[in-house]
C-alpha cells in the first residue's frame, strides 16, 4: 500500500496529487473572512447588504470552480461561525452601554456589612 506524501503551503495542506491550487486557497480564506464579518455584524443587529452581495458572488464562483463541499471550505465555515461569535462578544463588551451584571450599589450593599448583620453580632 502505498503512502500519502503531504504538501504544506502557506494556508493549505494537500495530499500530492489532489491538493488546492493557491487561488482556490486564497478563495476560501476570503469566503472565510467576508462570512465572519457578516456573522458578527448580524449577531449586533447591524445589516450590511455589500457585504451580503459580495458573499453570495463568492459562494456562486466557489460553486462554480467545484469548491462549494469540500473539506476546506466547511472547514472554514466552521471557523467563521466561531470567530465571528467571539468577535461580537467582544464587541457587546467593549460597547459603553454594556449592562454589568450588578450595578455599583449591589456591589457596595455585598461589600458592606448591613445594619442587621451588625445588630445581631
Amino acid at each position: 500500500m502505498p503512502t500519502k506524501r503531504f504538501r504544506i503551503w502557506p494556508s493549505v495542506i494537500s495530499v500530492v496529487g489532489v491538493g488546492m491550487n493557491m487561488d482556490d486557497s486564497q478563495m476560501i480564506a476570503r469566503l472565510q473572512s467576508l462570512t465572519t464579518g457578516f456573522m458578527a455584524a448580524k449577531r449586533l443587529g447591524q445589516w450590511r447588504p455589500e457585504l451580503a452581495d459580495e458573499l453570495y458572488r463568492m459562494w456562486l464562483e466557489l460553486e462554480q470552480r467545484g469548491l462549494k463541499n469540500t473539506p476546506e471550505c466547511r472547514n472554514a465555515m466552521s471557523r467563521a461561525a466561531q470567530n465571528a461569535q467571539w468577535l461580537a462578544g467582544l464587541a457587546k463588551l467593549s460597547s459603553p452601554d454594556a449592562a454589568l451584571p450588578l450595578s455599583s450599589k449591589q456591589i457596595e450593599c455585598i461589600a458592606t456589612p448591613s445594619d442587621a448583620s451588625q445588630k445581631v453580632a
